[in-house]
């Protein structure tokens, strides 16, 4: 067998050796025994680790390779693994004997046919260059001289085995390497993994989130189960390594990015490098408006998804000369150019994508299958069905919904009628607490599926958890996966043949739920805002996009309560503010205490006058809540009633000023008073504004065309 065709991770002899004593060095800061002695004794496993179990897997086992180099990459892989609280467990050790058994006895053949120096040396297609495009499986010709050796040495062992899955609502079956066989993988991705931390951090082409985020980013060690998550530089070609990394430990330094966002904004880079690399530009000079402009339309040509494949490369552009100056070329980018980006077309519309987001997008999941899923919901193993109701109920990210806390129900200390739920959105950093009344079905559901969660958890592991969904990996708990959960969840939809509206398959990912959650509100009556704050929204307008079936709720709007019922304080009319609660693009009305506020300034905030609607010419007060303005025309004469005798006993002590001020507040409530009847008056005149030319139905006439 002759070389692969990836090119080498890197190194040269005099790089091996440097290798090979920062590995001692990394070895001696853990114990000075790990360097000495090439059998783990029981004396030295007692010593350095404490797990004496460990002796007995490898203690008739010698670690020493005939490449020296080898050896230290054996120890590093095993001390580290001991220290990582996930593997703590001699199952862990024991799969991988024959792993180490065969780089101690045949190693040195392995680096010999791949003209390695040392394991690192060894390509892996998930290191390499944009040609490659960055894959994350093995190097099959190493793992197919591993499997020949492990057949020979552990006959009755798997060599391969079938998997199934979901893709486009059908159940894909795969052929994959055993388990057993891909543990050498392991150890190879780690030695290069591991020899890139040997340079500073502004030099490394792996970064491991580790050395970025701590335990403040919350959940972040929780969310890394078996492997820890790294920036890998070694997918883009050479000259663009140094812009990459600065531009996102720039922005990790800012705090601009959260772990998850930042995998992914690297794999935009990578999407970037691959067109640099079929444009054959090998050099920043090259880079200008004319190759932004071949990579839109090259970006369109592939159909990416979403716009930040174009607008994160913006950024980066627009971020070079600064980050690295004379290096890079100032461009001169168009805004506007991110609207030439090609959305993909509706299957079932002749409108694009951008229509339909706007108009006629339902991302929400299909009530019918949501019902018809609840309906087998038995089937599921636990916790299945618990995880899917609560996200019906409450519409919580995936993860959030995963990850919740043990103790995230409690009694609301002020009202006992209220429990409260409370989760952290990750997403947007901060705690989101939802009141559940215990004498609504749907929330007492809730509150029963909870506790009984709790009673399972407490019945299996003997305590309380962490997470009310947990699972262990050694000794570190973590969160239940969403992925495992949303595919048994699609299987379940093709075993029992579930259809979204359109008669297609149901393809069930957890997301829709929110969509589902908001659009569900929405068409209750709830607001903007609640919606927002169900759905832990940072304003409106992002919460906006959760509200779908839009022409729908559209059409229940005016069969329900006419598209004229907004007023002023005058008593006019203002039929836009029932479409501007719900219109993205120009989002100019937000719900407020007896209607809406038209204040674009307010928007998502709360308005500096408070108690000062009813004398405020942006406000706009719904018809349905007559009653609400009647309580607070009686409110305001008992208010004024108060202030004239309070004006009154000041103007008689000579507190001349005391004395003004409170007459203004009087003239205020007396003005409040006055729009008070005046909105009233319109209200019961059947919606309409009597002195202008009338421009809808009266109610009645109304009810007779939906009857």
């Amino acid at each position: 067998m002759g070389l692969t065709p990836l090119a080498l991770v890197g190194g040269t002899p005099h790089d091996t050796d440097r290798y090979n004593n920062w590995l001692e060095g990394r070895l001696a800061e853990i114990s000075p025994l790990l360097v000495a002695n090439p059998v783990w004794s029981d004396a030295m496993m007692g010593e350095v680790f404490g797990h004496p179990w460990l002796s007995q897997t490898y203690a008739s086992m010698p670690l020493q390779a005939a490449v020296p180099v080898l050896t230290n990459e054996i120890k590093a892989y095993l001390a580290t693994s001991v220290l990582d609280d996930r593997k703590a467990d001699a199952h862990w050790f024991q799969r991988r004997i024959p792993v180490i058994r065969y780089l101690v006895e045949e190693g040195a053949n392995l680096l010999q046919h791949f003209e390695a120096g040392c394991l690192a040396d060894i390509p892996h297609p998930g290191f390499g260059t944009s040609e490659s495009g960055g894959a994350r499986n093995h190097n099959d010709a190493v793992l197919e001289r591993y499997a020949a050796w492990y057949s020979a040495n552990y006959e009755r062992r798997r060599l391969s085995q079938t998997r199934q899955w979901i893709r486009d609502g059908e159940i894909v079956t795969t052929q994959y390497r055993s388990p057993e066989v891909q543990l050498f993988g392991d150890i190879h991705r780690f030695a290069i993994i591991n020899r890139a931390q040997m340079a500073p951090m502004h030099d490394r082409d792996i970064i491991l989130l580790n050395d970025l985020y701590s335990e403040e980013d919350t959940r972040f060690r929780d969310r890394q189960r078996r492997s820890d998550t790294y920036l890998n530089f070694l997918c883009v070609e050479p000259w663009l390594r140094p812009l990459m990394r600065g531009f996102l430990l720039d922005k990790v330094a800012h705090g601009e990015l959260a772990p998850s966002t930042l995998v992914g904004m690297q794999s935009r880079l990578r999407f970037f490098a691959q067109f640099l690399h079929a444009e054959g530009i090998t050099e920043p000079a090259r880079v200008n408006e004319l190759s932004m402009e071949r990579y839109l339309a090259w970006g369109n040509a592939q159909n990416a998804a979403g716009k930040n494949w174009y607008t994160d490369i913006v950024q980066l552009m627009r971020a070079a000369p600064v980050l690295l100056p004379g290096q890079w070329p100032r461009i001169t980018l168009d805004k506007r150019a991110a609207r030439r980006i090609r959305y993909k077309q509706a299957p079932d519309d002749p409108r694009n994508r951008l229509y339909a987001s706007r108009e006629g997008a339902n991302r929400a999941a299909p009530p019918e299958a949501l019902s018809a899923m609840v309906a087998r919901l038995d089937e599921m193993p636990a916790p299945i069905p618990a995880i899917f109701m609560i996200g019906i109920t409450t519409g919580a990210r995936a993860e959030d919904l995963h990850a919740l806390l043990f103790d995230c129900l409690r009694p609301d200390p002020h009202d006992k009628r209220f429990m409260l739920f409370t989760f952290w959105q990750n997403k947007v950093s901060r705690w989101n607490t939802k009141p559940l009344l215990a004498a609504d079905p749907a929330h007492q559901a809730m509150i029963e599926l909870i506790e009984a969660q709790r009673d399972r958890v407490r019945r299996r592991h003997g305590r309380a958890t962490k997470y009310l969904f947990p699972v262990f990996y050694g000794k570190r708990e973590s969160f239940l996966g969403q992925n495992w959960t949303m595919q048994e969840l699609k299987k379940l939809c093709l075993k029992h043949r579930i259809v979204d509206g359109d008669g297609r398959p149901f393809d069930f990912s957890w997301h829709p739920l929110r969509h589902h959650r908001g659009t569900q509100m929405a068409a209750e009556g709830h607001d903007i805002l609640s919606i927002m704050f169900e759905l832990g929204h940072a304003s409106p307008d992002m919460a906006s996009m959760y509200v779908n079936q839009r022409l729908d709720l559209k059409k229940n709007a005016l069969l329900r309560k006419g598209g004229g019922q907004f007023f002023t304080i005058a008593g006019k009319v203002d039929e836009a503010v029932g479409d501007l609660l719900l219109r993205k693009e120009t989002m100019l009305a937000t719900r407020v205490c007896g209607g809406a506020c038209t204040l674009p300034g307010q928007l998502g905030e709360w308005c500096e006058h408070a108690h000062a609607c009813l004398t405020c010419r942006f406000f706009r007060a719904d018809g349905d809540d007559v009653e609400h303005f009647r309580c607070e025309r009686a409110g305001l004469y008992a208010a004024i009633e108060g202030l004239e005798q309070e004006a009154q006993n000041y103007e008689e002590g000579g507190q001349t000023r005391m004395a003004d001020i409170t007459r203004k507040r009087l003239q205020r409530n007396k003005d409040a008073v006055h729009n008070t009847d005046t909105i009233i008056r319109s209200i019961e005149e059947h919606g309409l504004y009597k002195g202008e030319k009338q421009r809808y139905r009266p109610a009645a006439a109304r009810e007779e065309a939906t009857s």
